[in-house]
């Protein structure tokens, strides 16, 4: 799976999570898989990104501030992924008390 790929199919299931559809148990369990993939995907993503923006504020031959700066405008999908991942984990976080909620009703 692509960043971009992964980047759609996690707004895609949060989409489809917060739209209030009922959902059942078996449902929450594949949205969960499904995000807990997407993590995967864009938590090596950021690591590949990190590297590349640790790598041009080292060689980069001027100030630290000048040297992130250009290293954020090198490496936009730092912030982005981190961000995702983040958001992701928020999405975990309610689908797995749902989870809890559906099974305590049982």
């Amino acid at each position: 799976m692509t960043l971009e790929e992964a980047v759609n199919k996690t707004f895609e299931i949060i989409s489809h999570y917060e739209s209030g559809a009922y959902i059942d148990l078996e449902h929450l369990r594949r949205m969960m898989r499904g995000l807990s993939g997407c993590h995967a995907i864009l938590t090596k993503e950021n690591i590949e990104a990190y590297n590349r923006h640790n790598a041009i504020m080292y060689n980069f031959d001027g100030s630290a501030a000048r040297a992130k700066i250009e290293a954020d405008k090198e490496v936009p999908e730092l912030r982005m992924t981190r961000k995702l991942i983040d958001t992701i984990g928020k999405a975990h976080d309610s689908i797995r008390s749902e989870i809890s909620i559906i099974k305590q009703e049982q």
